[in-house]
C-alpha cells in the first residue's frame, strides 16, 4: 500500500497504458506476428508502441477532467478492454461495429450462457482487479489546470503530445511504407492505421462505440428530417417473403460498353454470358461520383434534390425492407459510412474491419472478401427474410490493383500511377478489372443458387478513359456518356423463379434486356421492391417505374 503513495498520476497512466495497451493485447500481437506476410517484426514492434501510446494519450487526456471523473472514465476503459480481450483471446472474435451494436442492443437476459458465463465473469473480475486497485487507491491529485500549476500542466501537455506522436507517427510511416510496397507489388491494401485500429483493444471497441453513436445519431436525425416511405405507405410482401434473400451488389466505375455480356468485342464476362437467369439491362447512372450516386440511386423519384450536392430528402429502399421485417447486413470495400447508416443495417463492416479479420490479414483489398462475408451472413440467417448489401471496389482506378494476376488476360497493362500509360494499356487494365467483376458476381450467385434469392447489381457511375487519364465526377449535365452508361443486372435463383408471379415479373426484365430498353438508377427503389414481389395498394411503389410490373 505504501508503494501506491509514490504513484503520481502520470505514473498511473503509464502503468495503465502498459497493462491495457500491451499486456491485454499480448496474445493478439503474437497472433498478428505469425499472420503478417511482410515486415512482420517491424510491424508488430510499431503496433506495440502505438497501442501503448494510444492508451497513454487517452488516460492523460482523461486526467484533465478531475480526479473522480478520471477514475470513473478509466475504470470503464479498463473493464471494457478486459471484456473485449476475453473474446479476442479465447474466441478469436473481431471486435467492431457489429459486435458493439449487438452488445448494446441485446437484452442481457437473452444472451446465451456460452457468450456470458462464469468463465467470462471470473476473467472480468480477476483481470480488472489489479488496474482498478491501482486506479482507486493511488492518491491522485486534482487536475492541474490552475495557473500556479503551470509547470505541471506544461509537463503533462508535453507527455500527451509525445504520446500522440508516438501513436500517430509510426503508423503514418508504416502506412507510407505499405503504400510504396503496394506500388512495387501492384496491389492495394486497406489503410494500415485503420487495420491496426480494428485489430487491438481498446481502439477497436472504442471506434465501434463511436461508429454506433454516429449511426444512432444519424438515424435519429433521419427520422426527424427525412421522409420515410415505410411510415406513409403500406407495403404488402410476397407470399414467399419468409425465406426470401435479397442481395444488392453496388459496383464501382463499371461501364457496360466494356462488358462482353453487353456486346463488347472482348469476352470479359464469360460467367455472366452463360447465366440463364440473368437480365443485363441498359443502365444509366443518376450521377457521376460514388457519393452523389449513392444519394440518388436508392430513393423514390424526388427523394434526392436535383442540386449538385444531391441533398437527401427521403429514406432509401433498404430502410423500407428493414421496416418490413428483414434482417440486414452490409459489407463494404469502401468507406461511405453516412450511406451505410441510412440503410439501417443490423451490422456493417468497412474494408479496414474486414481486412483485419484473420483470414484477410496481409492480403490486398479484394472484392472476393465480400463473398466470404456474404457466405457467413447467409449462414447466420438460414431462415431467410434477409437483405445483404455488398459495396465493391470494382473498377476504381488504379485498375490493376483490382484483380489478381490470374485475371491479367489483356496485355500490356498500366502497372502504376506514375507510369506513362497509353490508352490501350489503360483499357486493357480496365477490361481485366471487369473480368474479375464477372468472377466475383459468379461467386455471389453460387452462394444463392439453392436458396430463394434475387440479386441486383448496379455500378454507381462509369469512367472516362484515355491516355494516362481516368475520369469520373464530371457535372452530370455535361458529363460524357462513358460516365453515365452503367451495367444494371438482375439475377434470380431457380427456386425464386419457381413462383409463377416471380417468373412473370422476371420475364418483364428479360424483355427489357432483349429490347435494350434504357433503365435508370432513379427507378431502383420501385424496381427492387417490385421485382422482389412487394406491392403497395396506396402508392408506395410507382408501377410506372417498376421494371417488373406485369400489365394485367
Amino acid at each position: 500500500m505504501k508503494k501506491l503513495l509514490f504513484l503520481t498520476q502520470q505514473r498511473v497512466c503509464c502503468l495503465l497504458a502498459f497493462y491495457i495497451g500491451i499486456l491485454l493485447n499480448l496474445p493478439i500481437f503474437l497472433r498478428r506476428f505469425h499472420q503478417l506476410r511482410y515486415d512482420a517484426l517491424l510491424s508488430t514492434g510499431i503496433e506495440i508502441v502505438a497501442a501503448f501510446a494510444l492508451v497513454l494519450f487517452t488516460t492523460l487526456l482523461a486526467s484533465l477532467a478531475g480526479r473522480l471523473l478520471f477514475r470513473i472514465l478509466i475504470s470503464l476503459l479498463v473493464v471494457g478492454s478486459v471484456a473485449a480481450s476475453y473474446y479476442m483471446i479465447f474466441f478469436n472474435v473481431d471486435i467492431g461495429y457489429g459486435i458493439i451494436a449487438a452488445v448494446m442492443t441485446t437484452d442481457s437476459m437473452d444472451l446465451s450462457k456460452e457468450s456470458i458465463g462464469w468463465n467470462f465473469g471470473l476473467w472480468l473480475v480477476l483481470v480488472s482487479l489489479l488496474p482498478l486497485l491501482i486506479l482507486w487507491l493511488a492518491p491522485l491529485p486534482e487536475a492541474v489546470l490552475h495557473r500556479r500549476n503551470g509547470g505541471a500542466m506544461l509537463r503533462r501537455a508535453g507527455v500527451m503530445v509525445a504520446a500522440g506522436l508516438c501513436c500517430w507517427l509510426p503508423l503514418k510511416v508504416m502506412g507510407k511504407h505499405q503504400d510504396s510496397l503496394d506500388r512495387q507489388h501492384n496491389r492495394m491494401m486497406a489503410s494500415y492505421g485503420g487495420v491496426v485500429a480494428g485489430t487491438y483493444s481498446p481502439s477497436n471497441w472504442l471506434s465501434g462505440m463511436g461508429l454506433l453513436a454516429y449511426s444512432s445519431w444519424s438515424q435519429a436525425e433521419d427520422s426527424r428530417k427525412l421522409f420515410d416511405p415505410a411510415a406513409h405507405f403500406t407495403y404488402t410482401p410476397p407470399k414467399d417473403v419468409n425465406d426470401l434473400y435479397v442481395v444488392f451488389v453496388i459496383g464501382e466505375s463499371a461501364r457496360r460498353d466494356h462488358m462482353g455480356v453487353y456486346g463488347y468485342a472482348r469476352d470479359n464476362t464469360p460467367n455472366l454470358d452463360k447465366e440463364p437467369n440473368l437480365a443485363a439491362l441498359q443502365g444509366y447512372s443518376c450521377d457521376t461520383s460514388t457519393k452523389l450516386s449513392l444519394r440518388c440511386m436508392f430513393v423514390r423519384e424526388g427523394g434526392a434534390s436535383e442540386a449538385p450536392e444531391r441533398t437527401l430528402k427521403e429514406m432509401n429502399v433498404f430502410s423500407v425492407l428493414k421496416k418490413q421485417g428483414f434482417s440486414s447486413e452490409l459489407f463494404a470495400m469502401q468507406s461511405e459510412a453516412w450511406f451505410y447508416n441510412k440503410a439501417l443495417a443490423d451490422d456493417y463492416a468497412l474494408r479496414e474491419t474486414i481486412q483485419s479479420e484473420k483470414r484477410n490479414v496481409g492480403k490486398p483489398i479484394d472484392d472476393m472478401a465480400l463473398v466470404s462475408e456474404l457466405k457467413d451472413s447467409l449462414d447466420r440467417h438460414p431462415q431467410g427474410k434477409h437483405l445483404v448489401i455488398l459495396h465493391t471496389k470494382g473498377s476504381h482506378y488504379l485498375y490493376t490493383e483490382r484483380y489478381p494476376r490470374a485475371f491479367a488476360r489483356y496485355q500490356p497493362e498500366c502497372m502504376g500511377i506514375d507510369d506513362n500509360c497509353s490508352t490501350q494499356q489503360m483499357v486493357n487494365s480496365y477490361d481485366n478489372s471487369l473480368l474479375y467483376t464477372d468472377h466475383v458476381l459468379e461467386q455471389v450467385f453460387n452462394q444463392l443458387r439453392n436458396r430463394n434469392a434475387i440479386v441486383f447489381y448496379a455500378s454507381d457511375h462509369g469512367e472516362s478513359i484515355s491516355k494516362n487519364m481516368h475520369f469520373h465526377g464530371t457535372p452530370r449535365n455535361v458529363a460524357p456518356m462513358a460516365q453515365r452508361s452503367v451495367p444494371i443486372m438482375v439475377w434470380a435463383s431457380d427456386k425464386f423463379l419457381a413462383h409463377p408471379d416471380h417468373a412473370a415479373a422476371f420475364a418483364q426484365l428479360k424483355m427489357l434486356a432483349k429490347d435494350k430498353t434504357p433503365v435508370f438508377h432513379e427507378k431502383l427503389f420501385d424496381s427492387i421492391l417490385g421485382c422482389a414481389g412487394f406491392t403497395s395498394p396506396n402508392g408506395g411503389i410507382n408501377e410506372l417505374r417498376n421494371w417488373c410490373h406485369v400489365k394485367q
